[in-house]
């Protein structure tokens, strides 16, 4: 997993150091899904993609037990659950798939192998996430 962590790090930062990577992932994810575009319907998409660029990170440490990665995800989970956002739990895979895709239209090093560590370091915070739902 570690291996997995350290290239997703390394491609995160060639995609998000590229114009338009965050712009890119908010066009896909709002349109995957109506449900999604309501849920932003009255969001500063700015200041989300600011925010979203430092969640990125924390769920990429997230796997290795980062207690700062921990703490950010666990308040990700409680502002996404049932009580507060109500974010349905399948919205996570639009989430994911969007970013993956942004991500390998802007890593000028992506590949197949690079996809599956993407999948894999995601989907541990994915699924802590949704447990609180």
């Amino acid at each position: 997993m570690k291996e997995d962590i350290a290239r997703v790090r390394l491609s995160y930062g060639r995609a998000i150091a590229k114009r338009g990577f965050l712009e890119r992932f908010y066009n896909v994810f709002l349109s995957s899904d109506s449900g999604i575009a309501k849920k932003f319907a009255n969001t500063d998409l700015d200041k989300q993609q600011e925010l979203l660029a430092m969640s990125v990170n924390m769920v990429i440490l997230f796997p290795q037990e980062n207690k700062i990665a921990k703490n950010a995800v666990s308040r990700i989970r409680t502002s996404h659950g049932s009580s507060e956002l109500a974010i349905e739990p399948r919205f996570f895979d639009l989430w994911r798939e969007s970013l993956i895709l942004a991500v390998s239209e802007h890593d000028p090093e992506f590949d197949a192998e690079l996809e599956v560590s993407w999948q894999k370091v995601l989907q541990i915070a994915i699924d802590y996430i949704r447990e609180g739902y």
